[in-house]
């Protein structure tokens, strides 16, 4: 289950033909798009094969695995904080549960931030997918019927796909401001770069969100293993995140090579 291989991904852009993209100002040389672009694949990558034991990324999954997991008897671990979806909390207050637990239990600020971030777009984008805007009265956009639907296998393997495609995403986006901040001569040249940046924002999200299929594949089969009768241990968190991010450093160098 936690070692299935899918196909090659399809890519709608190479890594570097982002980068090329972004890098369109003629002071840029080739040699310098492809030392930010290896730079920055190199240095997420790197992080990935250890960011699985960083127990800020634990809590920012583990409060998304209690939201799927609510209608279970909590616990004591990660994936049981306060937050109740009987009382029918707004998405902003659901991510300012979030907020504070993901900082209650940071390890690396920079680790937290990111993983806080990119669970806050999965709730966000889940809340805003999965609603159902009919009658006024209508209580099936209450948060529990909302979150209900990501309480079995085929429904958190969306919600772990976006997690980690809005994670990826964000930590390349990061790298590629830091690297190009390290490399780039003038202050003038950042600045271009980062404004080509945000242009490209969209296909960076896509390209993460590509990568990150290959965590869907045993997302499902994870969590109807470990979600039964009662919500995931934090053991059992880890190493779902060590799978997962493990699957994701060997891909972004596999993508970045096709």
């Amino acid at each position: 289950m936690g070692h299935e291989r899918v196909g090659a991904l399809p890519r709608t852009k190479r890594w570097r033909t982002i980068v090329d993209a972004i890098a369109t100002f003629s002071s840029y040389s080739s040699a310098d798009i492809a030392q930010i672009a290896d730079s920055t694949l190199h240095n997420v990558s790197g992080r990935f094969k250890q960011i699985h034991k960083d127990t800020g990324v634990q809590a920012a999954f583990g409060y998304l695995v209690a939201l799927a997991t609510s209608r279970l008897p909590r616990g004591s671990g990660l994936a049981s904080p306060e937050t109740s979806l009987y009382e029918n909390p707004s998405p902003v207050r659901i991510v300012k549960n979030l907020n504070d637990w993901v900082k209650s239990h940071a390890g690396s600020r920079e680790y937290a931030e990111i993983a806080c971030r990119a669970a806050a777009d999965t709730i966000a984008q889940w809340t805003r997918t999965h609603s159902r805007q009919q009658l006024l009265f209508d209580d099936s956009t209450s948060a529990r019927n909302v979150w209900a639907q990501s309480s079995n296998g085929a429904g958190f393997c969306e919600v772990a796909r976006s997690f980690f495609a809005h994670f990826t995403g964000r930590y390349l986006k990061y790298f590629l401001e830091r690297e190009a901040s390290a490399q780039l001569s003038s202050i003038k040249v950042r600045e271009d770069f980062s404004k080509n940046l945000l242009q490209h924002v969209e296909d960076i999200s896509q390209h993460a969100f590509e990568t990150s299929k290959i965590t869907q594949s045993f997302a499902a089969g994870w969590f109807n293993n470990h979600a039964r009768g009662s919500r995931p241990t934090d053991t059992e968190i880890e190493g779902f995140l060590a799978i997962a991010f493990s699957k994701l450093h060997e891909e972004l160098y596999r993508g970045a090579g096709q």
